[in-house]
């Protein structure tokens, strides 16, 4: 029992004499010849991050998805499979976190597709954000944020999951995202119609990434 507790005020003393060895490498010692890893207080972080962009006018047909695969340190927020659908875009989060050193070496698979789950929010098509959008798999709010990408930005609207529903801050392939409100219930998210063409406009917030 003494020794625990000299170790957890050890701990306590010292953040980094009990921390974790997490990826990424974040250094190397040139006079050891080994490289340096994070240091994270409790738990790496796994996180595969999927974008499907789905252009169906305009482009006919056109799907493309980008995929990053990310290691950090785990944190609660962080440690949660999270998904974003506005529609034309979903970005979706598998992430895996763990507690010994190095254990976040396993790529994750992408997220896979999702069954719709009943919920139902507005998304925005063409020329209005008054279409409706069919939730999938964990998605239990609906979402209104502010998407930019470089100079450009605009509304979007759609399903996701809680967890993003904490966020201020969220950036995926280029695209930032802000400005985040949520709410419960079906179509809680509010109609809105546009004088200028939405799509042509998203088109333009994504041409950067894509091409």
């Amino acid at each position: 029992m003494r020794t625990q507790v000299t170790l957890l005020l050890v701990c306590m003393i010292s953040s980094g004499a009990c921390s974790l060895k997490c990826y990424p490498i974040v250094d190397y010692d040139y006079n050891t010849g080994k490289y340096i890893y994070a240091n994270c207080t409790d738990k790496c972080a796994r996180t595969t991050t999927s974008v499907d962009i789905n252009l169906v006018s305009g482009v006919s047909g056109l799907t493309l998805m980008t995929v990053d695969d990310i290691t950090s340190c785990g944190a609660p927020d962080v440690c949660a499979n999270s998904s974003m659908n506005i529609g034309v875009v979903k970005i979706a989060n598998n992430t895996h976190c763990c507690n010994t050193n190095l254990c976040n070496n396993k790529t994750l698979p992408v997220m896979p597709q999702q069954s719709i789950n009943g919920r139902k929010c507005y998304t925005c098509n063409d020329i209005d954000c008054s279409q409706k959008l069919y939730c999938e798999g964990e998605e239990d709010r609906c979402i209104t944020a502010i998407v930019a990408q470089g100079t450009k930005t605009m509304t979007m609207k759609g399903c996701t999951t809680r967890n993003i529903c904490n966020t201020t801050f969220f950036r995926a392939h280029g695209l930032i995202i802000t400005d985040v409100e949520c709410c419960e219930g079906n179509f809680c998210n509010g109609a809105e119609i546009f004088t200028l063409s939405f799509l042509l406009i998203f088109i333009a917030l994504l041409s950067s990434i894509i091409f």
